[in-house]
């Protein structure tokens, strides 16, 4: 596969070659108004020093994932959008047609992707998001450094806490510097990826599809709720309910 490629099992570049065998790989891709549901043929490599073998994923496909980057980058950049206000994750998803992801599917992708923009997954990361903005810097855009420090804000009613809010700015960023950096592309993070694939040779912005993070945080309602009144208590501070009068027997 190329000297610079390094094995997934023992680190040691210029050991994968491919094979013969090619393997079988479901992953869901966006077709015309609905996700549609596709088997991929995959060829297999092996390492000539530990003798593992592995699959060779096309850089639409993530690892450990079955919706492809297309997918995800659509539904986390429309939540995220300045002019999606009132837009839930529930209405995003659905807005992608039938075969969509669950919205708790869309919550974990926010997450663990803005946690990796955040910087928060480089112990575990191929390469650590500062490597990523430089190299990009240095052969993309020069203004990339000041673009990627601004202050970027999300919905109110996106958020209600902190971390959350945090995780939520930091994909808008993520999406938004995409955009200048490849405007002409239909999905510039998708471009900004495989451009990254080919410098470093490993997935730049890889992230856990189930990060854990801050739960699922509602709506606040819009119509004011019906309060119902509060049981009365005994002396002893138990709920006194209503008085049904004596069981009769069986």
């Amino acid at each position: 596969m190329g000297p610079e490629i390094a094995c997934p099992g023992c680190l040691r570049p210029g050991g994968l070659v491919y094979t013969s065998t090619w393997v079988q790989r479901g992953s869901r891709w966006p077709g015309r108004g609905k996700i549609e549901d596709r088997q991929t043929p995959l060829p297999l490599c092996c390492c000539e020093y530990c003798r593992r073998r592995f699959r060779v994923l096309p850089v639409e496909i993530a690892p450990h994932k079955s919706y492809t980057l297309p997918v995800i980058e659509t539904a986390c950049a429309a939540y995220v959008a300045p002019e999606s206000a009132g837009l839930s994750l529930n209405r995003t998803v659905k807005r992608m047609g039938e075969g969509c992801p669950h919205r708790t599917t869309l919550h974990g992708w926010l997450g663990g992707l803005g946690a990796r923009a955040l910087g928060r997954l480089d112990s575990v990361s191929e390469q650590p998001v500062a490597a990523l903005i430089v190299e990009s810097s240095d052969h993309l855009s020069g203004k990339l450094l000041s673009r990627w420090t601004q202050q970027y804000s999300v919905p109110l009613d996106k958020y209600r806490s902190v971390p959350r809010r945090d995780r939520l700015q930091a994909c808008a960023r993520l999406f938004d510097v995409a955009r200048k950096l490849f405007p002409e592309q239909a999905h510039p993070w998708f471009a900004w990826e495989k451009w990254l694939q080919t410098r470093f040779h490993v997935p730049a912005w890889a992230f856990p599809a189930r990060f854990p993070c801050t739960a699922i945080q509602q709506h606040t309602p819009r119509r004011p709720a019906v309060v119902s009144p509060a049981c009365p208590k005994n002396s002893k501070g138990r709920t006194k309910g209503k008085n049904h009068g004596a069981r009769s027997p069986p």
